[in-house]
């Protein structure tokens, strides 16, 4: 009888509750050897202007509580015209902005674009890496699409998305989601570059 021979995987910890994080990150991890594990951790988040702190802290203090592998992810919205903001601050803008209030910042302005700047930190306790990938977008002139959790998806468009803005994509189903994902080169990408010669 021939012998069979399988790969080890490896096991990381994603410290995560968006399941949109966690449905984007196995996508791309799907043909790697890498055994993604979603967990929900509470962690006490810090605020400030340098996202790489944040991150890196955020690593830190998932890694405290698990003492395995782990991998936290952070996302910064930066808007040209408008000196970078809201830069790390995004989510919380989501909870008091509507998409008009994002198209009234926007009033008169000819350069619209935004950049999405996605961040990884990875740690297993002895090495910490942050991983860091800009997608450009532009702010467009009216809302389209619909996503009441986050307001500013119904306003942006993002490079690779043939025009439609964040919400629109969505609103086309999970398949077209998950191909938008297989498609765009993505900060994951990096970690598995990474990963894949770190030894």
């Amino acid at each position: 009888m021939p012998m069979v021979y399988y790969k080890a995987m490896n096991t990381i910890y994603f410290a995560t509750a968006n399941h949109e994080k966690i449905r984007m990150a196995q996508t791309l991890l799907k043909n790697s050897e890498i055994d993604l594990r979603p967990v929900e951790l509470d962690i006490d988040e810090i605020q400030g202007e340098d996202p790489e702190l944040i991150v890196r802290d955020k690593a830190q203090r998932a890694y405290d509580k698990l003492q395995m592998p782990v991998i936290v992810s952070d996302d910064t919205w930066h808007i040209k015209a408008l000196n970078g903001f809201p830069g790390a601050y995004m989510k919380s803008i989501n909870y008091w902005f509507t998409p008009d209030d994002f198209l009234r910042l926007m009033h008169g302005i000819e350069d619209r674009t935004i950049l999405l700047r996605q961040y990884l930190a990875y740690t297993d306790g002895n090495i910490t890496e942050i991983f860091k990938h800009d997608i450009t977008g532009k702010i467009v002139n009216k809302p389209r699409g619909h996503n009441q959790k986050v307001p500013c998806a119904t306003v942006i468009e993002i490079e690779g998305d043939n025009g439609k803005t964040i919400a629109e994509v969505f609103e086309q189903g999970e398949s077209a989601v998950t191909e938008r994902y297989k498609k765009r080169r993505d900060v994951w990408n990096e970690f598995i570059d990474w990963y894949n010669t770190k030894d």
